[in-house]
């Protein structure tokens, strides 16, 4: 007959038992991931683009802005349902910091977002009024500074930024791209125009110091230099246009905007009764940036029953599995997405490499 150790009887259980409470509490502890799946479309061509005391033409088809659905940043993920996502695959499962900016707090980003989707009207207004042939003026103004940034102590919430390093500023893009090639420590000369008592807009011209960017980093992991000023664009358009659209922020519905407006402003059928959908970030000029979540938003759009999905070009590396039936057409720029519309159905536009 085996002999049983006392001790190692008597200690089992409590083992035992510690162990399965280690185990509970492991699966109902909240863990820094978060879940994200398609989104359901929301279609353009309705009521969600209003022009108005402006000549429209009747849409003959659908056009559908796409997204995904994402974990609030604040919201708390245990580790039961990120193993039951993981392993069933419901959700695709990413750390929290891949999505969010580690630093940024959960009130900033959701602010940030919403920011993003407020720019990203006025950009698509400018880029399709712009498309078509109109006159107007953009504005750029200071939305939010961050409190890493030394910009908080020279200027203002609501000032409009006009020149940097001398340079009159005519597009966002510009203002990025004036210390892309600067470093960390750089200065930096900002002129702004900021109202004062009277109403009146005075100009202030100050110099700031670039920062560590606090939120993002370059891919190869070095740091980023940053102004840490949130910027938003308003602008004076010869047409009033409206988006009704709630639940829904940042920037990447700005191409399908674009090509909402165009198609609500024109004659021309470019839909011929397609649903058609799409995503991407657009700028006053017509460039269209890439986006996060894209083979999420192409299944989205698969499942409205739309047929041909246009996506910035940028994104190209991300697109390796397409649902069947759905027309991938990558673009760099809003005139080549009309172009791509335009086009036969027997036109078979240059695909991504990958695809």
């Amino acid at each position: 007959m085996r002999n049983i150790s006392p001790l190692r009887y008597r200690w089992s259980f409590p083992v035992k038992f510690f162990f399965y409470l280690l185990t509970l509490a492991t699966l109902l502890a909240p863990i820094p991931f978060i879940f994200f799946k398609p989104g359901v479309p929301d279609k353009v061509t309705g009521s969600l683009i209003q022009v108005n005391d402006f000549k429209t033409y009747p849409v003959n088809g659908d056009l559908y802005i796409t997204s995904i659905l994402v974990t609030n940043p604040d919201s708390p993920v245990f580790g039961a349902e990120t193993i039951v996502n993981w392993a069933i695959g419901a959700n695709v499962v990413l750390p929290r910091d891949a999505v969010y900016p580690p630093v940024k707090p959960a009130q900033v980003i959701q602010r940030d977002s919403r920011s993003e989707m407020e720019t990203s009207k006025i950009t698509s207004t400018a880029a399709a009024l712009r498309y078509l042939g109109y006159d107007f003026i953009e504005l750029y103004f200071i939305s939010d500074i961050r409190d890493y940034s030394n910009a908080k102590e020279k200027f203002k919430v609501g000032d409009f930024i006009k020149e940097i390093d001398g340079k009159v500023i005519g597009e966002i893009e510009e203002i990025r791209s004036s210390y892309a090639e600067k470093d960390i420590g750089d200065p930096l000369l900002i002129a702004v125009d900021r109202e004062n008592a009277k109403g009146e807009l005075e100009r202030i011209t100050d110099e700031i110091i670039l920062v560590e960017n606090q939120e993002v980093v370059n891919e190869d992991g070095s740091k980023r230099p940053a102004i840490g000023i949130l910027v938003g664009a308003t602008a004076r358009f010869p047409i009033d246009i409206d988006f009704n659209i709630r639940g829904v922020g940042g920037p990447s519905a700005g191409l399908i905007f674009a090509v909402g407006i165009i198609e609500k402003l024109t004659e021309e059928d470019l839909l011929r009764g397609r649903k058609v959908a799409g995503t991407g970030t657009i700028t006053p000029s017509g460039q269209v940036g890439a986006i996060g979540g894209i083979e999420e938003k192409m299944i989205g759009a698969s499942r409205i029953g739309a047929t041909v999905f246009i996506a910035p070009r940028e994104n190209c590396p991300d697109i390796k599995n397409i649902p069947a039936g759905l027309k991938v057409i990558p673009v760099s720029t809003l005139a080549e997405a009309i172009a791509a519309l335009r086009a036969p159905d027997s036109f078979k536009p240059r695909s991504c490499p990958n695809s």
